[in-house]
């Protein structure tokens, strides 16, 4: 698999369709492997925390998520079209596990929401399996529903395990579950609540110009801000990389 790598971060320069690719030769190991995607948040968290930084390390591939971490790449050398947003390659793995008799599982965010994802899917692709979905409470599990909730997963004989806790949380638990859960992890953050219209996605003309984070402002006033004062640090340590 090619690969790339920001500041001893592994990153994997492909578009949407490598990276469902990439999935797909995962799915039959069933042993829980994970995958991120990556926006200038998570690589900086990783820069900044080294078990972080073990964690995206460890996952099967990171894949570039964020405009900033895609022209980032492709600066130093890698040549792929677009990015691979969390809740595009969802919606592309949902329409291959229709096509491929494969089962689908949600974890994270709101009952009600799961039951509006999973109707939304389902009518977008006819014949789509969904093993079934989990809305854990808002706080640290105990050892006794987290064993129940691997229980679930697994009995449910799902292939593809859908992850969205937020980062870095999804990332350090997709991790910590490698290996106890069969299906393929993949963490896609807020894709959950984009799909489902909660959280109104950009454009995609400001998607493409990099202006997304412009969009998120009003909904999103003190995430974005936050997220957004990491740019120039990220900045410096492409130029710090490009001119080593």
């Amino acid at each position: 698999m090619n690969e790339g790598n920001f500041q001893g971060i592994r990153l994997c320069p492909v578009d949407l369709d490598g990276a469902v690719e990439v999935v797909a030769r995962a799915i039959p190991k069933r042993n829980g492997e994970y995958f991120c995607f990556a926006n200038i948040h998570v690589v900086m968290e990783g820069l900044k925390n080294q078990e972080f930084k073990r964690i995206l390390n460890g996952s099967t591939a990171n894949f570039p998520d964020g405009m900033g971490v895609a022209r980032a790449l492709k600066m130093l050398g890698h040549r792929f079209e677009g990015r691979v947003r969390g809740a595009d390659c969802m919606l592309k793995l949902c329409e291959y596990a229709s096509k491929n008799d494969l089962k689908v599982f949600f974890y994270g965010n709101t009952e009600e929401t799961l039951a509006l994802l999973s109707e939304k899917l389902q009518g977008l692709y006819a014949g789509l399996c969904i093993a079934g979905s989990v809305s854990p409470p808002f706080r640290a599990l105990t050892k006794e529903e987290d064993d129940a909730y691997v229980r679930q997963i697994n009995v449910s004989e799902a292939d593809i395990l859908f992850v969205s806790l937020g980062a870095p949380k999804q990332e350090k638990w997709m991790a910590d579950h490698k290996g106890k859960i069969k299906p393929v992890q993949l963490g896609v953050g807020a894709a959950f609540s984009f799909l489902t219209g909660g959280v109104k996605q950009a454009p995609a003309w400001m998607q493409e110009a990099a202006l997304e984070w412009l969009y998120r402002l009003p909904q999103e006033p003190k995430k974005t801000v936050s997220r957004m004062l990491l740019v120039p640090e990220f900045i410096y340590r492409l130029f710090l990389q490009l001119y080593r």
